[in-house]
């Protein structure tokens, strides 16, 4: 199968490539990395996503998830951008830009209110997804006493949807980093 070469490929080269340094401590990968990839792909159902580009798009996402999103400069972002791009048209023949076609590619299942059904699908309407992000918090601030005053930029609510993907998995954690007044603790409470 096209995406489990990919997957154990990007996770072969990651090993060798981006060895950790004194500033690139959290560099360090193993067999869970692989898992979290196709738990994430697992996680789509069948009956919002039914066609090969979504899987396709799904997969990208998770990659950048669980390996591109501890990388920290711009040489190693190029790096996962160009292990992506490789992967998509040596093994699944598609072009970069099919994939990457909206301006960000967000997966998330919070988009639903209700919360018995909730699906993992990707995000559409980026102004949608801002919108309801706005609302829970608008919520939260009706139910709690420690009132939170965020304007959710396009930025925060992508940060939103990373925290919620790790949150929402078996034994999630996080760890976030920033300086002070940055958003952290007040994503990660919304």
């Amino acid at each position: 199968s096209p995406m489990i070469t990919s997957t154990v490929g990007i996770f072969q080269t990651a090993l060798k490539d981006l060895l950790p340094t004194p500033s690139k401590s959290h560099y360090l990968f193993n067999l869970r990395d692989i898992w979290r990839v196709f738990l994430g792909c697992c996680s789509l159902s069948s009956k919002k996503a039914n066609n090969k580009e979504t899987v396709i798009r799904c997969w990208c996402h998770e990659i950048q998830r669980v390996f591109g999103d501890r990388l920290t400069d711009k040489p190693d972002l190029d790096w996962m951008m160009r292990q992506l791009q490789g992967c998509l048209i040596e093994q699944f023949e598609v072009p970069l830009k099919v994939v990457f076609a909206r301006e960000r590619l967000i997966f998330a299942s919070f988009l639903q209110q209700d919360a018995e059904v909730r699906y993992y699908e990707e995000v559409q309407d980026i102004k949608a997804m801002k919108e309801c992000i706005e609302e829970y918090l608008e919520d939260y601030n009706s139910v709690s006493p420690l009132q939170m005053a965020l304007v959710m930029f396009l930025d925060a609510c992508e940060h939103c949807a990373r925290i919620c993907r790790v949150l929402s998995q078996p034994s999630g954690n996080v760890l976030l980093l920033g300086v002070g007044g940055s958003g952290r603790q007040s994503l990660t409470r919304l």
